[in-house]
C-alpha cells in the first residue's frame, strides 16, 4: 500500500491533523508513530493538495502555532475507491526484497568470516530481539482486542506475530546447525 493510499484511508475514517495522520494509521498496533521521514510525508501531503486529493485547512490555535487539518476531497474519496476495489498492490512480484526487510541476513552472508563464538553470540542475541519483537506484537495484539479494534485488523498484527515466529524458528535452525547444540 501506497503512502498516498494510507493518508486517503485515514482522511477518509475522520480528518486529522498533520503528521498526526501518520500516528493514526498505526494507532490500533502500537503506541509508539511509525517510522516515516518527515520531509517526505509533508512533500507528499503538498503534491496530494495540488492532485485535489486533500484539502488542508489552517484551524488557528491560541497557545501554540496554527496547524492544518486534512480532509479528502470528492476526488480523493473517488482515487481511495478506484485504489481499493482494484488489483493494485494485492500482488508480490518474485524478488529477493527479504534482505532489505531483515538486515541481519546481510551478516549472515559473512559468518563465515567470524568465530564459531562470534557467530553463536550474534545469533544468540538475535533469538532474544525477535523474541522480545515477538512479545511486542502479542502484547499490541492483546491492546487492540482490549480496545474492540476492528477483527480484520486484528488480523493483521497476527501476519505479523506469524513472521516473527518464522524468523525466531529459521534462527534456532541455523544455530543448531551452526553450534551442533539447540539454542538458550
Amino acid at each position: 500500500m501506497s503512502l498516498k493510499h494510507m493518508i486517503l484511508g485515514l482522511v477518509r475514517e475522520f480528518p486529522a491533523y498533520g503528521y498526526d495522520v501518520l500516528k493514526v494509521i498505526y494507532r490500533d498496533f502500537a503506541e509508539q508513530g511509525p517510522e516515516i521521514n518527515k520531509g517526505q510525508f509533508y512533500t507528499l501531503v503538498q503534491k496530494m493538495e495540488d492532485e485535489g486529493l486533500i484539502n488542508r485547512e489552517t484551524v488557528q490555535q491560541d497557545k501554540t502555532p496554527n496547524r492544518k487539518m486534512i480532509s479528502i476531497t470528492p476526488k480523493g474519496a473517488a482515487e481511495f475507491d478506484h485504489w481499493l476495489r482494484s488489483d493494485t498492490d494485492e500482488t508480490e512480484d518474485i524478488r529477493y526484497d527479504f534482505f532489505g526487510k531483515y538486515n541481519f541476513l546481510y551478516k549472515v552472508m559473512h559468518f563465515s568470516e567470524l568465530s564459531r563464538e562470534e557467530t553463536l553470540k550474534k545469533l544468540d542475541r538475535q533469538i532474544e530481539l525477535m523474541k522480545e519483537k515477538l512479545d511486542n506484537f502479542v502484547r499490541a495484539r492483546e491492546s487492540m482486542l482490549k480496545k474492540k479494534v476492528d477483527h480484520i485488523r486484528v488480523h493483521i498484527i497476527d501476519y505479523g506475530i506469524e513472521v516473527q515466529k518464522v524468523k525466531i524458528e529459521w534462527l534456532n535452525k541455523l544455530r543448531l546447525e551452526l553450534s551442533g547444540g539447540p539454542s538458550k
